[in-house]
């Protein structure tokens, strides 16, 4: 699909507020509403919006420390690794990545004790390294210069 300014700006606006009305989303790119209900349409149905979800506050909902865990795999491309990787329940997000870690991943505990005992259990399956996540200045955007779906702006 051939993203134009317009779907870039919506887009931008449903990673924000994925409840957005349709009026506040016409008021913000300068179309009538009817009309922002067709774009968005298009875009779900072209999979482009992939569904939309709550934002959560994981220190409200008593995990307060959160982490990036590296991990390189002692076993790499081991499926049964990434299967057991999904089962742990601290983890908020599992990336295979290319480069020295083979696994980068994200995670919340509620405790130092906790954490130690998730660094345990991850590093079991290779070795790892954990940074803790102090605050986080982007979260959820378009990257900057893809208005029009070719780099331009």
């Amino acid at each position: 699909m051939n993203l134009d300014k317009y779907d870039r700006i919506l887009l931008d606006a449903l990673l924000e507020n994925g409840r957005a009305s349709f009026a506040q989303l016409a008021r913000l790119v300068n179309l009538s509403a009817p009309a922002v209900a067709e774009r968005v349409a298009k875009l779900e149905a072209s999979g482009v919006i992939t569904g939309y979800e709550a934002k959560v506050d994981m220190a409200k909902v008593g995990l307060p420390i959160q982490c990036v865990i590296e991990l390189r795999l002692a076993s790499h491309g081991n499926q049964q690794t990434y299967d057991d990787l999904v089962r742990i329940p601290e983890l908020t997000q599992c990336h295979r990545v290319t480069g020295d870690p083979c696994v980068i991943m994200q995670a919340a505990v509620g405790s130092m004790p906790e954490l130690e005992n998730l660094i345990n259990r991850v590093a079991q399956f290779g070795f790892s390294k954990t940074s803790i996540v102090l605050s986080t200045s982007i979260e959820r955007r378009m990257p900057l210069g893809h208005l029009d779906g070719h780099g331009k702006a």
